[in-house]
Order: C-alpha cells, then structure tokens, then sequence
C-alpha cells in the first residue's frame, strides 16, 4: 500500500510539472471512453438487446417458399386464423398488413408506413403504450370493417404533434379518411419501422410458439 502510494504521488508531481501533456492525456482519454460508450450503446442495442418484445426468441412469422426459392408472407382469412389458433404448437397468433398510406389533410400529402394489426397486437408483444391504449377487439369486430382509429408510434408523435400529451382524441387523415388517436406507441416499440398503427383486415401473420 505505501509502494503504491508513492507512486502515485510521483505521477500526480509528473503531471503537474507537464500540464499540456496532462490536458492531452486527460482529452485522449475522455474521447476514447466516450467512442467506446457510444459504439457499446449502438451494439448493445441493435444487436444484443435489439427486440423490446416479450418472448421474443418465440416468435416466429409464417411464410411460404416457392419452387424457384422466392420467400413470401401467409396470406390468411379470419376463419383460417382461428383455426391455427387451435394448433397445439402455437400459443397465439397476430396478423399485419404493412402498406404506405398518404397523409392527407394537410397543406400537402406525406407517404407514411401503415401497419393493420389484429387487435391482440400490443398484448401479443407485451409493450403498453407510452399513451392511451392499443387496438382492441371493439375496433376489429369480425365480418365488420375496422373502425377509424390510429396508434401513434413515438416517432410520428414527436415529429408531427411535437409529444403533446394532449394527442388522445385528435384526429389524422389518412387516404383522405379520418382516424382518430387513441394512444402512442412506446419509444422502442418499432415493429416493422411502421409510423402508424391501425386495425387489421387479415394478410399477414406471427405466431408464439409453445
């Protein structure tokens, strides 16, 4: 311990008697601790810890291949859901359908990602929304159309209603229809990049396996 003290009684007079050397050190040493972090945090979240939903590693998304290898989504109807719902192999199913919707209503029209999810979505992948609530079965009724009502992601909010928390019940116009607003999405919740989220009329699905 006293070895180790006067040692670093000599640096300390070491650096004293050099200060450019010791603001260079000090400069050098902060940037790279701070490049460090800032690369840690990129992996860490794109890569480590990249998914905000429950049970994650058990969600899976069904596709069909063709002949030739191509890759493309289950197209699936509301009596074909229920009756994979009914597999032993799945503990739940959700369907999407993502689409580009223009934003209208304004003094010029915006391309926006859409995402019609089935509404046990925000339940399926266990993220509450920062506001309001998620699409419910009340706005999907089957054999009815869906009613006009939009989930905000964190993105859209920010950008287009600077995150006032006063957004529930406002209204937006997509394709010239208007939806009104019943929650916001959580900041990491970005399923598909989407910008909004409405109810579905089934095409695509993810399941939970058991």
């Amino acid at each position: 311990m006293q070895t180790m003290l006067q040692d670093l009684r000599h640096s300390l007079r070491q650096l004293g008697k050099n200060p450019g050397f010791t603001l260079a050190a000090v400069l050098s040493l902060a940037l790279g601790i701070g490049a460090t972090t800032a690369v840690f945090s990129v992996v860490y979240a794109a890569l480590i810890h990249p998914f905000p939903y429950r049970d994650a590693d058990r969600i899976v998304r069904l596709t069909v291949e063709s002949k030739t290898g191509n890759e493309g989504p289950v197209l699936l109807n509301q009596q074909q859901i229920r009756i994979l719902r009914q597999s032993p192999a799945v503990e739940d199913l959700i369907a999407t359908d993502d689409r580009s919707l223009p934003l209208t209503g304004g003094d010029y029209p915006e391309e926006v990602q859409a995402t019609s999810i089935t509404a046990n979505g925000f339940d399926f992948l266990g993220v509450s929304p920062l506001l309001g609530r998620g699409i419910q079965s009340s706005d999907a009724i089957d054999r009815q159309d869906p009613q006009p009502v939009v989930v905000l992601s964190y993105k859209f909010w920010l950008k287009h209603f600077n995150a006032n928390p006063g957004v529930l019940g406002q209204t937006i116009e997509l394709n010239r229809i208007k939806y009104t607003i019943i929650g916001v999405a959580a900041s990491r919740f970005r399923w598909q990049a989407t910008d909004v989220y409405t109810p579905v009329k089934v095409k695509f699905s993810f399941t939970k396996t058991i």
